[in-house]
C-alpha cells in the first residue's frame, strides 16, 4: 500500500493564533503531499513498496543506492510530518514540567 498523508487530529484552523488556518492547509495538504508523492514514486516497482516507512527507515541501506536519496529525504520528511501533526494540539501547550532549567532552556 502506498504511502498517505494522515488526516489531522483536529481542524486547519484549530491551531490559531499560533499557526493560522492557511499555513495548515498549504503545509498539511501540499508540503506534506509533495514527500509521500515522491516516496512513492521512488519505491514504486521496489520489493518495498508497501513497507511500512518506519521499517525503511530504520534500515536504509535495503532501499535500492539509486533511490536512497529520494527515499530518505522524502520518506523522512513524510515520517517526520506525521510525527508533527501528532505532536500538536490545540489543547496543548501551558507551563514546561521539565525539572531541569538548563536542559529547558535548550528545547
Amino acid at each position: 500500500m502506498a504511502f498517505e498523508v494522515p488526516p489531522l487530529p483536529y481542524d486547519y484552523a484549530a491551531l490559531e493564533p499560533h499557526i493560522d488556518e492557511a499555513t495548515m492547509k498549504v503545509h498539511h495538504d501540499k508540503h506534506h503531499q509533495a514527500y509521500v508523492d515522491k516516496a512513492n514514486a521512488a519505491l514504486e516497482g521496489t520489493p518495498l513498496d508497501g513497507t511500512p516507512i518506519e521499517e525503511i527507515l530504520a534500515d536504509l541501506s535495503q532501499v535500492p543506492e539509486d533511490k536512497r536519496g529520494a527515499v530518505r529525504n522524502n520518506g523522512g520528511g513524510h515520517f517526520n510530518h506525521s510525527l508533527f501533526w501528532t505532536s500538536m494540539s490545540p489543547d496543548g501547550g501551558g507551563e514546561q514540567h521539565d525539572e531541569d532549567p538548563k536542559r529547558s532552556a535548550h528545547v
